[in-house]
């Protein structure tokens, strides 16, 4: 049994992320790579025009996972968890991920944060209900497109939360408008750069980035959205995940071992609360 670190869960609570180096070896990687390959290759050239700054946005649902040896491993990843157990979250769940792939010379990301639970009372507390666990597949850099936070934006209110669109709208999707507010310097930004195999992890109510890349090669991450404290949270809101992440069940039968081994991460809501509402934009709680 792992033992909460404390100053790591205070840093990551006070911050909004943690990173934590050499969590994927190098085979893994490698086996990652040639997945995240393979699946873009099969895109049509619309998703990348209409993903420019994000260079794609694939999912990965539970039929990918069972699908791929390497996700499934990727899921249930022994060091993952101890990771998250350091921080105080001992029975995860994941619900689904994306392969975000930045092309050579490609546009910056936009600044947005990913809470679509600001309805709920929890997302004004501590206590995170979905948290991105960001697996970079290269070394990043500024110069390839390394991620930007704002640290401290999950719990206090940053400009940005004012002058964004809490959407991922088509202007911002396909840098329309390159003066837009969302892809300057904002106060408070840091970069985040971190070697292949290493881990970011991040309230989803976090402010966040991407520098543009202006390398002539790809810069891959695979976003992994879990909830950390599920088992914890209020029932209503275990109601609203489940919910929620309904589409992204798998509908294959899976063999005996994926079984035992994903079984844990799945999100399984038997009770009767109502879900609440889903609501992208903070209300005057963050301050």
């Amino acid at each position: 049994m792992t033992l909460i670190n404390d100053q790591k869960r205070q840093q990551f609570i006070t911050d909004g992320f943690f990173h934590v180096p050499n969590i994927l070896d190098s085979v893994l990687i490698a086996q990652l790579n040639n997945i995240s390959e393979e699946v873009l290759s099969a895109q049509e050239q619309a998703h990348f025009e209409q993903q420019r700054t994000t260079g794609s946005m694939v999912l990965i649902d539970w039929d990918m996972v069972y699908q791929y040896s390497a996700m499934a491993k990727l899921v249930a990843h022994p060091k993952m968890i101890q990771a998250l157990a350091e921080l105080g979250f001992a029975q995860p769940k994941f619900g689904h991920g994306r392969i975000i792939s930045k092309p050579a010379y490609s546009p910056p990301l936009f600044w947005h944060e990913d809470g679509r639970f600001w309805d709920d009372p929890v997302s004004y507390t501590t206590q995170p209900i979905q948290c991105f666990l960001m697996y970079y597949l290269t070394d990043t850099s500024p110069e390839n497109g390394c991620l930007r936070v704002i640290p401290g934006s999950h719990l206090k209110r940053h400009p940005l939360h004012d002058e964004t669109s809490p959407r991922h709208t088509d202007e911002l999707r396909t840098y329309a408008n390159p003066d837009h507010i969302a892809f300057q310097r904002a106060a408070g930004e840091i970069d985040i750069t971190v070697k292949a195999g290493d881990l970011v992890i991040g309230f989803g109510t976090l402010f966040h980035a991407a520098h543009a890349n202006q390398t002539d090669g790809r810069r891959t991450v695979l976003t992994m959205w879990y909830y950390p404290d599920y088992v914890d949270l209020p029932e209503p809101t275990q109601a609203t995940v489940a919910y929620l992440e309904r589409g992204n069940q798998p509908n294959i039968k899976t063999v005996e071992q994926q079984q035992k081994m994903l079984a844990p991460f799945r999100i399984n809501y038997e009770g009767e609360a109502e879900p609440i509402e889903q609501q992208w934009t903070p209300s005057e709680h963050l301050r």
